[in-house]
């Protein structure tokens, strides 16, 4: 009978040293973010989409992860069948809800939010009105940013002038932002 508990003992023992061991050899969430960002760049999103969750796994209340995460997502959609596109948007749109959620001023997510609905097909929940909502959810926090957003909005309903003075808007704020400066260019442009 002591040989038993002594060898359960020891197997204990051996045990909880490779569960530490393995703890300790474990990514963190930014190694996994790494092995990510690489991934993507080698245009392997399916890849790069897997280290993302486990990242997420590994650091749940991250706002960033869950944003890139759902950019990552973005880049998915545009290699799957269409069957698969609505799936991986659902996800998109959840990572971008939860990064707002984790950090209301996390600027990026009310991006992600605000594009999503503006680029999104009505089947898929877009709308301009969504869309419209999220960019003022950015205005309040950076006024160039937010107006950028709008500029991209009023230009996709067809207001062409409205859209001119949120970009114009946007560049008194950043004068260098080349999406600004590239939607004055469109919206003003002789046709």
């Amino acid at each position: 009978m002591k040989c038993i508990i002594k060898f359960a003992l020891i197997l204990v023992v051996i045990a909880g040293f490779t569960l530490v061991v393995r703890a300790e050899d474990a990514p963190t969430a930014g190694d996994l973010v790494g092995q990510a960002g690489a991934l993507l760049a080698a245009q392997d999103s399916k890849g790069a989409i897997k280290l993302y969750e486990d990242a997420i796994k590994a650091d749940p209340t991250n706002a960033e992860l869950q944003t890139l995460y759902a950019r990552a997502l973005s880049v998915r959609i545009n290699e799957v069948n269409f069957m698969a596109k609505g799936m991986i948007a659902g996800k998109m749109l959840k990572a971008y809800q939860t990064s707002v959620e984790l950090n209301p001023d996390h600027v990026e997510g009310w991006i992600g939010l605000s594009r999503y609905y503006l680029n999104a097909p009505p089947i898929a929940g877009g709308s301009l009105e969504k869309a419209t909502t999220y960019a003022n959810e950015v205005k309040k926090r950076v006024s160039w940013l937010g107006e950028v957003e709008l500029g991209l909005i009023t230009e996709k309903a067809g207001d062409k002038a409205a859209a001119a003075g949120h970009f114009q808007a946007a560049l008194d704020g950043n004068p260098q932002h080349g999406e600004a400066i590239a939607g004055l260019k469109r919206v003003t442009a002789a046709e």
